[in-house]
């Protein structure tokens, strides 16, 4: 039979989490985001993020400069969207 070492971290741990498990769902969510968040922060740092958007606004100016992106007025933008919209509610 394994033996187990119960360190004082480990009791700890499990007395918060005895505790933990008597609040409501929604207090129990909110502490393992937080937890969660703590030992796998959310992937890509800001800075990549960043970069990535300066790049991508760079491409999506450049190609309206260049005339390779379709342009739309408000208006076309709207009656497309009423048309899509009145498609959908057909039965």
């Amino acid at each position: 039979m394994a033996t187990t070492t119960t360190t004082p971290d480990a009791m700890e741990a499990r007395d918060i989490v005895d505790r933990a498990m008597k609040l409501p769902p929604a207090a129990r969510e909110g502490i393992a985001h937080h937890l969660l968040q703590s030992v796998e922060p959310p992937p890509g740092p800001p800075d990549s993020d960043r970069e990535y958007w300066k790049v991508e606004l760079q491409r999506r100016v450049e190609s309206i400069e260049n005339g390779t992106m379709k342009m739309y007025t408000l208006d076309e933008t709207l009656a497309h969207m009423q048309q899509v919209l009145d498609e959908d509610s057909k039965p």
